[in-house]
């Protein structure tokens, strides 16, 4: 204990006032010790622990009530997300696909240099020397009246002004 005081002044100043008090003071004093240390235990560990507990279970409640209302929706957003696919699919009107890109292309008048099935919903087609704006024109037809989407689209200049090559992959 002596080695403390030493090296610590103030506690050596703190411990001579402490013992130079009257023997009720002291007990007073120990006493005020322990329960400011059973203060600061309890503003230190038991408060945050309590906060950090409550904050758990709300969180819990929280995401227990959003999976109930999760679990109530389900058949709804079901049924949405089928109704959207069976209405993207069924604007091509009992056409293929590829024979709905064949007859709105000749609308447009482009001609397909070469196109190739990729199973029942995508196609990809290669186009030579056509307007781009023409070309623009009928993928936002198709996208628009069939819910044809361009998938990927590989564009490549022409000698003519205005003129194009084209790769495309187009999707229901």
């Amino acid at each position: 204990m002596g080695q403390l005081l030493r090296k610590f002044p103030a506690l050596a100043k703190a411990s001579t006032w402490y013992y130079a008090l009257p023997s009720r003071d002291q007990a007073s004093l120990k006493w005020l010790s322990v329960a400011v240390a059973i203060f600061m235990v309890y503003m230190m560990i038991w408060v945050p622990v309590q906060s950090n507990l409550n904050n758990a279970k709300t969180s819990a409640e929280q995401g227990y009530k959003d999976l109930v209302w999760m679990k109530e929706n389900e058949a709804r957003a079901r049924a949405i997300a089928k109704n959207q696919n069976s209405q993207s699919k069924g604007n091509l009107s009992g056409q293929s696909l590829l024979s709905t890109i064949s007859s709105t292309a000749q609308k447009f008048k482009i001609e397909l240099q070469r196109f190739e099935p990729r199973g029942d919903d995508k196609v990809n087609v290669w186009l030579d020397k056509v307007s781009f704006n023409q070309m623009m024109l009928w993928v936002s037809d198709l996208e628009a009246k069939y819910g044809v989407k361009a998938e990927q689209v590989n564009i490549d200049k022409s000698d003519q002004p205005g003129e194009v090559s084209a790769r495309l992959s187009l999707t229901i």
